[in-house]
């Protein structure tokens, strides 16, 4: 199980550096931010793993949640291949910081970071 687990996730990492030549040019913000499907402020494993359970999905345009993330109507390879090339990156959307979340964002990002503090007296 351990051989086929590992050889699926390089066959991944393959076949996401191979897709990602055709997507070069399309490293803006909309993609990124497109790429954080669970609009957390950051992409990782679990807008990765959303879009892998809706794989073949076709999905409405009008959906809560963007799955399809180069719009051609299905979740598919190339939908994978955006959130992958974008995992561990800031998204831009803004998010809620707390207490306990602060340090490690704010003070732990390497990116600048524009924050909002507000009084909810």
């Amino acid at each position: 199980m351990k051989k086929i687990t590992v050889l699926l996730l390089t066959t991944f990492l393959i076949l996401t550096n191979f897709l990602t030549i055709g997507y070069t040019q399309e490293t803006d913000l909309e993609h990124l931010q497109a790429s954080d499907v669970n609009v957390d402020g950051v992409v990782n494993i679990l807008d990765l793993t959303l879009v892998a359970t809706n794989f073949g999905t076709t999905l409405a345009a009008d959906q809560p949640l963007n799955i399809d993330i180069n719009g051609d109507g299905i979740v598919n390879i190339l939908d994978l291949t955006l959130v992958a090339r974008h995992l561990g990156s800031r998204s831009g959307i803004p998010f809620e910081v707390t207490d306990a979340t602060f340090d490690n964002i704010v003070l732990g990002s390497e990116l600048p970071i524009v924050v909002e503090f507000k009084d909810d007296t």
